[in-house]
């Protein structure tokens, strides 16, 4: 049976998922192909035409689509109600003004997307994907498999969060082979909606920059004072904030004391403090839902997804409290791609799939031909060369060389996870700098470890491995001096656990750095540098030439540039 996965189009980071007899065969983001971030109220016409292509399948192939979003009248409906305002504890509601008609306008502009499927390979065809074929599945519940499945767990806890999902924001339950609702989180009390109208009011870009404010909190401290928080308790006992009360504050009071000042220089004391306060209330919301859960039915098990998640701070203090947690590393809206296609296999099956994400390396992938012909056409007189990346890697990074790194498929969700990423030396404080100038970024935002899986609990005070770089935990006393350019202001980081079984060759170049330097661990943020992460090799050329990275290694070819002689 073959199903195929779409993110419903109107929503960010629109992908592409293929299920092949359960088997999770490829994962496809449209931002990739497009070279536009979070690609919103995007159709993922490429996305699904690549994921096709790469299982040797056709449109003639897919016995059933999968997606999200359904019975979205109902939700408008919901939405506009009295019933609605007094279920969150307010007495009037004003939300997003024509919402539900634009629901009703972008239900049916995807619904002739999807009837039109089959001429987008071929025009002159002239026929339509059966709709009886369409399944269409709840936006959280997509997220809550899109996590669970993946994890193995047998018996688990279930948390999602985001900004927003049709007719909540969020879903707690528990799976025991079945999954099992007891509570939503409700828009009006959005933990998505919250964070990132701070982030809006900080002077940074909704759905993008979150992590920018996660960042920031960091330096900062909490004051209440300054930004009062007002939460509430819904029906079913989970708690949320008041997001509107929170706007209103924000733009109709606190912009006039202080966000000129913010704008001028989002360093100043107001600037950090509000992030701060921010995220220091978001990790009491979303603790105290996780112990709330845990009530309700005790397992000592977690499984996270969406956007709300992808905040390493909060995911670091759950992960403390557990005997196992996993996190979907395509959270946001990307990964209901795959729960939807899930519940598909699962309705036709009555099974659940055996697929265990311990990686995310489900995308475009390209062999060796592809990389000799877009060498070729940027470096038509040579200038590149065969090595040994295992070896050749450590050694560029052992004389403080900065690589741009691109190898098999890339990876699906926003973390580089040394498919494609840039690595440096984490033994040299300056780097932090160094590399955020190249990425153009923040002088004050942290840059990641990778870390030789076998090293990691001797380095880091983790309880668990983190193969996708979404658990900040605390660098140990002895270890801060030794990789400072990778110690965040508060002695934390986010690692990148990884093993010889997820990427031998890095695992290989991480052991051999070992060798030279004493440290396990390379310095990786994403390769991009203001897109999407470089997808194609022309990306990767691209990127590297307009860049101040000092070597590309593409699958096994290092290119130096025209003014650099080191090897």
């Amino acid at each position: 049976m073959v199903i195929l996965g779409i993110t419903y189009v109107f929503q960010y980071n629109t992908s592409a998922v293929l299920l092949v007899d359960g088997e999770l065969v490829a994962w496809s983001e449209e931002e990739r192909h497009i070279r536009s971030k979070h690609a919103g109220c995007v159709f993922p016409n490429n996305a699904i035409k690549y994921v096709l292509e790469k299982a040797n399948k056709t449109i003639e192939d897919v016995d059933h689509i999968a997606t999200t979003f359904n019975h979205v009248h109902e939700v408008s409906e919901f939405r506009s109600s009295k019933k609605y305002a007094e279920y969150v504890g307010l007495s009037s509601i004003d939300w997003y003004g024509n919402y539900p008609e634009l629901f009703v306008k972008n239900e049916g502009t995807f619904l002739e997307a999807v009837n039109d499927i089959y001429q987008w390979f071929d025009p002159d065809v002239g026929k339509r994907f059966p709709m009886h074929k369409v399944d269409r599945w709840g936006h959280h519940l997509c997220h809550a498999v899109s996590t669970v499945i993946p994890s193995g767990f047998e018996h688990t806890n279930y948390m999602t969060a985001d900004g927003d999902g049709g007719e909540d924001a969020g879903q707690l339950g528990y799976f025991d082979g079945e999954f099992h609702k007891l509570g939503y989180l409700h828009p009006l009390g959005s933990l998505g909606a919250f964070y990132s109208e701070v982030t809006h009011f900080l002077g940074f870009r909704y759905h993008s920059s979150e992590g920018k404010t996660m960042g920031l909190a960091c330096y900062g401290t909490p004051d209440y004072d300054l930004l009062p928080i007002q939460t509430f308790k819904n029906s079913d006992g989970f708690m949320q904030p008041r997001v509107n009360e929170m706007k209103d504050y924000l733009w109709n009071h606190l912009q006039y004391k202080v966000r000129d000042k913010i704008l001028e220089d989002v360093w100043c004391d107001e600037a950090r403090n509000i992030a701060a306060t921010l995220q220091d209330c978001y990790e009491d919301i979303v603790l105290y839902n996780f112990h709330r859960l845990k009530e309700l039915n005790y397992s000592n098990n977690i499984c996270l997804a969406g956007g709300s998640f992808l905040n390493c701070t909060g995911n670091g203090k759950i992960a403390k409290e557990v005997d196992n947690i996993y996190i979907q590393p395509a959270s946001h809206d990307s990964g209901t791609a795959l729960g939807a296609a899930i519940l598909s296999h699962h309705k036709y099956t009555n099974e659940w799939p055996k697929i265990r994400m311990n990686h995310a390396y489900y995308g475009s992938e390209f062999n060796e031909e592809n990389v000799l012909e877009a060498l070729g056409r940027h470096y038509p007189d040579g200038g590149y060369e065969k090595v040994i990346p295992e070896t050749t890697l450590p050694n560029l990074i052992n004389q403080n060389k900065v690589v741009g790194f691109f190898q098999g498929s890339s990876e699906v969700g926003p973390r580089a996870l040394c498919h494609r990423s840039i690595l440096a030396n984490p033994t040299i404080r300056e780097n932090l700098d160094r590399v955020n100038k190249i990425k153009k970024r923040e002088w004050w935002r942290p840059l990641a470890p990778t870390i030789a899986e076998e090293y990691l609990f001797e380095i880091t005070d983790s309880k668990h491995l983190s193969p996708f770089m979404l658990m900040a935990c605390q660098v140990k006393e002895e270890w801060r001096d030794k990789i400072p350019a990778v110690t965040h202001v508060d002695n934390s980081c986010r690692p990148q656990s990884i093993n010889q079984e997820q990427n031998a060759i890095i695992h290989k170049a991480l052991l051999n750095f070992k060798e030279m330097s004493g440290v396990p661990v390379f310095l990786n943020t994403s390769f991009n540098i203001d897109e999407p992460l470089v997808d194609t090799p022309d990306d990767a050329i691209n990127t590297f030439k307009k860049s101040d990275l000092d070597f590309l290694l593409i699958e096994g070819y290092l290119v130096k540039k025209e003014n650099n002689n080191d090897i």
